[in-house]
């Protein structure tokens, strides 16, 4: 995506909670900016987002699936899904949705969903329902 993006010319900011897959984006393009922090961790994440601001454009793809059968699902996994695939989105898109709106600019938020949050999906249970709550909040 990152890379893509940088293709049109603007300012690309990509963020990851592994510095290794950053450097690895910067080695194919030098003018994507990187952002080093993991997203599970709310007030590290508010300070690094509100570092790089302003953002005209966020386009949220964090994701992460722990596919397990049903019963065998654990709180870990939920946490983990919901804390990246849902609770990550909120609180970045509040920083970036506040910074638009102080600063009078008709920028977007773009979350990326899953056709997972329509169709049940065999050991996927936590990850749709992550997916199907993304859709609300965007909605």
């Amino acid at each position: 995506m990152a890379l893509r993006l940088s293709k049109f010319g603007g300012t690309v900011i990509a963020l990851s909670k592994t510095k290794e897959n950053l450097d690895i984006l910067t080695k194919q393009d030098s003018k994507i900016e990187t952002l080093c922090v993991n997203l599970r961790d709310w007030h590290a994440t508010r300070k690094a987002i509100k570092s790089v601001l302003p953002i005209d454009l966020l386009v949220n793809n964090a994701g992460v699936a722990c596919l397990r059968p049903f019963l065998q699902a654990t709180q870990d996994d939920f946490d983990l899904t919901f804390d990246v695939n849902v609770k990550q989105i909120l609180n970045v898109s509040q920083i970036v949705a506040e910074n638009m709106i102080q600063r009078k600019v008709a920028g977007s938020i773009v979350n990326i969903s899953s056709q997972a949050s329509q169709a049940a999906l065999k050991d996927h249970a936590i990850y749709c329902a992550s997916k199907g709550a993304l859709d609300m909040l965007t909605k």
